[in-house]
């Protein structure tokens, strides 16, 4: 298991790593090779401390829950039955971010989907899955947060249905982390760690307006960061019943940095579609946004969007929108977010 991977490099998380070789044991003809390997696995896993850890925990929940989906089977449910899966949308554009997290993680396979503009990280495998949510697990801040719990019910049940089947070297490794805990929301303040920056890489934009002023022979160049997200989980809350809402979430954004927050409602394909929105334009919030993201960087091509975007903040406050400033914005705009055509 790569020494990046977060969440296993405490001694906590090694006895849930253990209970992936478990579940791996679970598919193996050759269940001596698997006992062999338990005491090696543990020593090994105790001595895995890495200082990134705690960053790919958090920027993968922030991108799965602004990308990605948690699907697990209902117990009730007629149709076909299907192990717990994860999969993550990226644009065509950003298939390296999608490969590296693959091979970083050792997690399920990208598929590249070339006539529909978009590429998938899917994770389907018991492993692979189990390995994903103990990366989020603590991390999540948003309602698809009960996904989370559904998956971590979803294994409880199997490892409770196939106790007896297990190795004897294992049964006191299994009966410590039975059952296991779906941990709370991360509460914590925005700027702690990489939530923002995986949420932002999923739901959100760096933009440059150029406004012809009334009245006079000018133009005026305006920068903004915006992050919108729809307003209501597609599941209603289990105990009330009402319905799981973004609001919440979407306000501690805005208060971190500085600004309101607006809702809108628009009509898509017959269906109306309201959204939370986060948009930063004036100069302290932008400081803010611009501190966060040189301490958390983005990962996806939204990064060089960033940095472009930066160039037109830092000049702005310098220049009193000059010819030069104008050419150099109309300029960067010819190569930024859906017209970018350089990557690297």
């Amino acid at each position: 298991m790569p020494g990046l991977v977060g969440g296993f490099g405490n001694t906590n998380n090694v006895i849930n790593y253990k209970i992936c070789s478990f579940l791996f044991s679970s598919f193996q003809e050759d269940k001596g090779k698997f006992e062999n390997s338990v005491s090696s696995i543990y020593s090994n896993s105790i001595k895995l401390q890495n200082k990134y850890s705690k960053q790919l925990n958090s920027y993968l929940a922030g991108l799965i829950e602004g990308d990605g989906t948690i699907s697990i089977h209902e117990s009730n449910s007629t149709a076909k039955k299907y192990r717990p899966m994860i999969i993550v949308v990226f644009k065509k554009s950003d298939l390296p971010l999608a490969n590296y997290l693959c091979e970083l993680t050792q997690c399920g396979k990208v598929y590249i989907k070339p006539n529909r503009g978009y590429v998938l990280w899917q994770i389907s495998d018991l492993l692979g899955v189990f390995k994903i949510i103990n990366i989020i697990n603590g991390y999540m801040r948003t309602p698809k947060h009960e996904a989370l719990q559904r998956a971590i019910t979803w294994y409880n049940d199997y490892i409770l249905k196939n106790k007896n089947s297990i190795l004897p070297s294992t049964k006191d490794i299994i009966s410590l982390i039975y059952p296991m805990e779906c941990l709370p929301l991360d509460e914590s303040p925005i700027d702690s760690n990489s939530w923002l920056a995986g949420f932002t890489d999923a739901d959100g934009n760096f933009s440059i307006n150029i406004h012809q002023r009334k009245n006079k022979n000018s133009s005026r160049v305006q920068p903004f960061f915006r992050l919108e997200i729809r307003q209501n989980y597609h599941r209603d809350d289990k105990i009330t019943k009402d319905k799981l809402s973004y609001y919440f979430i979407m306000s501690q954004i805005a208060n971190f940095l500085g600004v309101n927050l607006y809702s809108r409602s628009r009509n898509l394909n017959e269906k109306v579609f309201s959204s939370f929105i986060v948009m930063v334009a004036n100069q302290s919030s932008l400081d803010i946004t611009i501190n966060y993201f040189n301490k958390f960087s983005l990962l996806s091509s939204k990064y060089l969007d960033y940095l472009d975007w930066l160039k037109i903040v830092e000049i702005r406050k310098k220049s009193n929108q000059t010819s030069f400033y104008l050419k150099l914005t109309n300029l960067i705009r010819k190569d930024f977010n859906k017209t970018r055509v350089t990557f690297t």
